[in-house]
């Protein structure tokens, strides 16, 4: 079985979901701390003028520092909720996609979230509908599995939770994991290639890259993103690094 481990995000880019396309089983990391200025809080999208532009939740930061992910309330949610859903409406309405993806993602912008792992997951689980990803979903608070781990030893006791005998590491990973910890586990150690794929942003000088896995559903349409992001998952696992 093979397993990939990350933090939540929100709409998720696309180097994202290509890790989650990859593997048989994907653990969310809802116990651990915050990371600032990450894709767990905010995300980059296309405006009509064809730069990028960031969307970032507002959170209570009274003490949010020592609290794990799944205890982070939000802050002025409605207010960043509206902004949010309005810059959708204005960036990407006329674009390809939109009449068909907005259903998929409207309810994210009615719902009364007060946690930042709640509107996390209902966009992850909504970019997965539209790329018809099927890989288990598992939070970590799920497991049994020891508490006191960091890092190397964290994600080794997660995969050894879910008897996994793959893990897909990420390649920002490489500075602290310890490969060998895991062969002796009977575990494989493979990391992502991913090569962001170019798509059609209609008037835009260069290509923007980088952006939330949305912003090529609504340029494309469903069926179109899902060719070419498929099309790119199976390159990536055909690599060297990726052979079991």
């Amino acid at each position: 079985m093979i397993l990939a481990i990350h933090q939540p995000n929100y709409f998720p880019w696309l180097g994202y979901l290509d890790k989650m396309a990859k593997v048989d089983e994907y653990i969310v990391l809802d116990e651990v701390q915050l990371t600032d200025r990450s894709g767990m809080m905010r995300n980059q999208f296309l405006e009509n003028n064809l730069s990028s532009h960031i969307l970032s939740l507002s959170l209570k930061k009274k003490g949010y520092r020592e609290k794990k992910t799944n205890e982070i309330e939000l802050s002025d949610f409605k207010e960043v909720q509206r902004k949010h859903k309005i810059f959708f409406q204005m960036n990407y309405g006329k674009s390809k996609g939109f009449s068909e993806v907005w259903p998929y993602i409207s309810d994210i912008f009615e719902k009364d979230y007060t946690h930042l792992i709640d509107i996390d997951m209902d966009t992850m689980i909504a970019m997965r509908k539209l790329y018809n990803i099927n890989s288990k979903l598992i939070l970590q608070s799920q497991l049994d599995y020891d508490k006191t781990a960091k890092k190397n030893d964290l994600m080794l006791t997660l995969c050894k939770a879910v008897s996994a005998s793959v893990y897909l590491s990420g390649q920002g990973a490489k500075a602290y994991m310890r490969d060998d910890t895991f062969e002796t586990e009977g575990i494989k150690v493979i990391y992502q290639t991913f090569q962001h794929p170019v798509y059609e942003q209609p008037s835009a000088p260069e290509f923007v890259t980088g952006l939330s896995s949305i912003d090529m559903m609504m340029q494309l349409g469903i069926t179109n993103a899902r060719n070419v992001f498929w099309s790119n998952v199976e390159k990536g696992k055909s690599t060297d690094i990726y052979t079991l």
